[in-house]
This record gives C-alpha cells, sequence and structure tokens, in this order.
C-alpha cells in the first residue's frame, strides 16, 4: 500500500519481549528486527543471535538506556525485545477449513469475552500444549493478542489457530451445523464434567472472569458443565478451569488410562 506521497506505506509493527517469545517468533515468523541489552547471556540468548543472523533477521546489541526506551514500563522483558508484524488472525471460515484438513474431530475453545491478558496467555499455552485445533473469540470487548498475552504465552502464540468473529452465539450456531458439540463451563452447570462424551467434532466455551458465561451464549450450548469443588473453596480462576477440562477431554479423545 502506498501512501499519499506515492511511497510503500511502512507495514505495522508490534513489540515482543521475553526470550522464549522472540525465540519462537523467529522460528515462525518474518521479524523486523531483534534487539538485545548488552551484556546478556545464556543458552536461548546464544539460540536467539543464532536464529536472527541465519535469517538475516537485523540484530542490535543496545544499551540499557536504548533498550529502556524501546520497552518502555514492560516488565518481564528478559533482556530481549523483537519488532514484529502484527498477529495475524483467522477468519472463522479458515479457522473450520484449516481444522478439518487436521482432523476429522476437531477440538476447539471459544472464549466468551475474556478481559485479562494473563489469562489469555495462559489459556494460549495450555491450548498449544493440548494440541487444540484453534482458539475463537469474539471481536468485541474481549482481549487480543497483545505483547503482554505473547510474553504469558511463551511462545505458543506462534503456533496455535486463533479466529476473530464479531458474534460469538453465531459462530457456535455455524459450528452446531457443522456437526460440533458445544459444551459450556460454569459454576452452576448441568453436568459434572467427568460425565460427558467428548468424543467427535467438539468445542469448550469457557466465561469471562466475573460473569462466566454470557445468557445468550448459555442459551446456545449443548451441555454446560462444572467442576466439583469444596463448598468452602473459591471458584477456580478461568485459565485453570480451562486447563482442566481441556485435558479432562484429551484424555478420553485419547483413551489415556483405558
Amino acid at each position: 500500500m502506498k501512501s499519499k506521497s506515492g511511497r510503500a506505506a511502512p507495514e505495522p509493527e508490534e513489540l515482543v519481549y521475553g526470550r522464549q517469545s522472540v525465540l519462537e517468533a523467529l522460528k515462525y515468523q518474518r521479524l523486523h528486527q531483534v534487539y538485545v541489552l548488552e551484556g546478556q547471556r545464556g543458552a536461548v540468548i546464544n539460540d536467539i543471535v543464532s536464529l536472527a543472523r541465519q535469517k538475516r533477521v537485523p540484530l542490535a546489541f543496545v544499551s540499557p538506556n536504548e533498550f529502556k526506551a524501546l520497552v518502555n514500563e514492560v516488565q518481564g522483558h528478559q533482556g530481549v525485545a523483537a519488532l514484529s508484524p502484527p498477529f495475524r488472525y483467522l477468519t472463522f471460515d479458515q479457522l473450520i477449513q484449516s481444522a478439518r484438513a487436521d482432523s476429522q474431530a476437531p477440538f476447539f475453545l471459544l472464549l466468551d469475552h475474556l478481559q485479562d491478558p494473563q489469562n489469555f496467555g495462559s489459556i494460549i499455552r495450555t491450548a498449544d500444549a493440548a494440541g487444540l485445533d484453534g482458539l475463537i473469540i469474539p471481536r468485541p470487548r474481549a482481549v487480543k493478542v497483545t505483547p503482554a498475552v505473547r510474553k504469558v504465552a511463551a511462545g505458543a502464540v506462534e503456533r496455535i489457530r486463533i479466529a476473530l468473529v464479531n458474534n460469538l452465539a453465531r459462530a457456535i450456531e455455524q459450528l452446531k451445523q457443522e456437526g460440533f458439540w458445544i459444551y459450556g463451563a460454569e459454576a452452576d452447570g448441568e453436568e459434572p464434567y467427568y460425565n460427558l462424551d467428548y468424543s467427535g467434532p467438539l468445542a469448550l466455551v469457557v466465561g469471562s472472569e466475573g460473569r462466566g458465561l454470557s445468557r445468550l451464549v448459555r442459551r446456545h450450548c449443548d451441555r454446560t458443565v462444572y467442576i466439583p469443588m469444596q463448598e468452602k473453596a473459591a471458584s477456580l480462576n478461568v485459565a485453570v478451569a480451562s486447563a482442566v477440562l481441556v485435558y479432562a477431554a484429551l484424555a478420553r479423545r485419547q483413551g489415556w488410562g483405558n
């Protein structure tokens, strides 16, 4: 795309920081620039430097003042940062098509207006580790992939498919037409999570922090499930609950322990 002056407009870019996040980004995409704070040492730093040079990505060793100006006030940068093209979301149709190409029974996780970057990053990391076929998030009023999310996900963002949809309830109905069973997680769900059949095309839906599933999304689920807890216990963090449900479903689907 060209600007009014006739010159090509600069490509948008985002900050990636943290050693593992930058290393994984180097593996899976073309970065614009890598910055290493002077004096940094370690195996991962060596891997970053080697891979950046191998892929001919511009690499700069910068002073503390230069690095501080780059990362501003972010925490946990571990002395490494990079400039990356913006995260590329899939459309709903692209997600379905790519997942069907890999599996006859795709397994998705839907996030109903999650707000916290820490939770989102943790869920992305779980989804990647479990081999889920993708995440689906709503475009309005929900956390997106940010530098903070990338850091928490520790590189998993580069490997997981994430689709943005305008309306989560409508996406659920489309999934049903595609043959998916939809299970929503709620503290007052109808059945304990261990009682359900997780075989076949499956989508788990988890709600936002504090509010849980929205009324409309809950109404579109085939079943609602809960994780049993002691009466005196507080509810589980959404990222922890997601991990419990994802791995319970995966164990059934893979026949672990049978």
